[in-house]
């Protein structure tokens, strides 16, 4: 196997799930080489890392016929596709009209992956995500996702962050409302981190307008960094720098947790079984409940029912820095 199409659509932590499979197939294969096609802002971190060799947007036009019924002749811009020995899609594709036509000008086997677990099973996305690489015979990889930058790929602000304070990244958004623990949580958590010599760094994104309307007349300007609209390259860097992060249920949660950050990860409508951020120095809130372990290893019996944010008192992510060994007020 020298040559893979991965195709990946989603948000960013639907991506960072997928980073064991890449790790599994380079694995298995030296010297693959790996397309992705996806969303090219998102996919550009994984160039970065080294996961992916080249980025194929999947809004492009050349592959609309793709994804009409009886699919286009032969001749055309999707040729190209014969040049990958395997092509693996995790697209929804409830009528498989996508993956048949990828078959029509594949020359090697193309291999659909489910992008949630089937039959209501509780088991984690990273596990679920892996299946595609069995019949292939890979060996599937149970580390969590990693991520790998240098500093020297930040803008200079990142890189010369103070290095004698102990930074707490805060995220407050998230690709949902109902899964945001509230403006006045956070703001009374930033308040009390720093009360006790924290320097808190909130991050916003272009999804999080709401959010930061609703949060930033609460936060108190002293001490307080703040970063918004980063490419996720200076993003993945800032949370590498600081000494943990404390996040929704979101894609920036698990791309602190892939840089080796400890993260605090606040959840409650969604179930962590399956998409928490996955690390050895991940913690996880999810209602009064508090997990500590690594929930790719994890399959739970018991069957879902949400969990109310509301129930996350403010000082119990306070708690919980120190017991990941984040020290407050200076560094050192």
């Amino acid at each position: 196997m020298k040559h893979v199409l991965i195709i990946r659509s989603g948000a960013l932590g639907d991506l960072i799930l997928t980073l064991p499979v890449l790790a599994a197939l380079k694995k298995r294969y030296d010297g693959i080489s790996i397309d992705m096609m996806g969303d090219p802002g998102r996919l550009s971190l994984l160039k970065k890392c080294g996961y992916v060799d080249n980025v194929l947007p999947v809004d492009d036009r050349k592959f609309t016929p793709l994804y009409a019924p009886g699919g286009t002749p032969r001749g055309t811009a999707l040729e190209g596709l014969r040049s990958y020995d395997a092509i693996y899609s995790y697209l929804p594709d409830p009528d498989g009209v996508f993956a048949e036509n990828l078959r029509r000008f594949a020359s090697g086997p193309v291999l659909t992956g489910r992008t949630r677990p089937s039959g209501g099973c509780r088991i984690h996305m990273t596990r679920v995500l892996m299946d595609v690489l069995k019949p292939l015979g890979a060996d599937t990889i149970d580390e969590p996702p990693a991520i790998r930058l240098p500093l020297s790929v930040a803008t200079a602000d990142i890189q010369n962050l103070p290095s004698d304070r102990t930074l707490v990244a805060i995220h407050p958004g998230s690709g949902g409302l109902a899964k945001c623990w509230s403006a006045e949580r956070y703001a009374a958590l930033i308040e009390r981190l720093i009360d006790r010599g924290y320097r808190p760094v909130v991050t916003f994104g272009p999804a999080d307008d709401t959010v930061r309307r609703r949060i930033l007349p609460r936060i108190p300007d002293q001490d307080v960094l703040f970063v918004e609209d980063r490419p996720l390259v200076d993003l993945a860097a800032l949370y590498a720098r600081c000494h943990a992060m404390i996040g929704n249920d979101s894609g920036m949660t698990h791309l602190a947790a892939a840089a080796g950050t400890p993260v605090i990860a606040l959840f409650g409508p969604t179930d962590p079984a399956v998409w928490g951020p996955r690390g050895k120095q991940v913690r996880l809130l999810w209602g009064t409940g508090e997990i500590a372990t690594d929930l790719g290893r994890l399959i739970w019996k018991e069957p879902f029912r949400p969990r109310s944010l509301a129930e996350i008192h403010v000082e119990t992510p306070i708690r919980m820095l120190a017991n990941l060994g984040v020290p407050a007020g200076n560094a050192d």
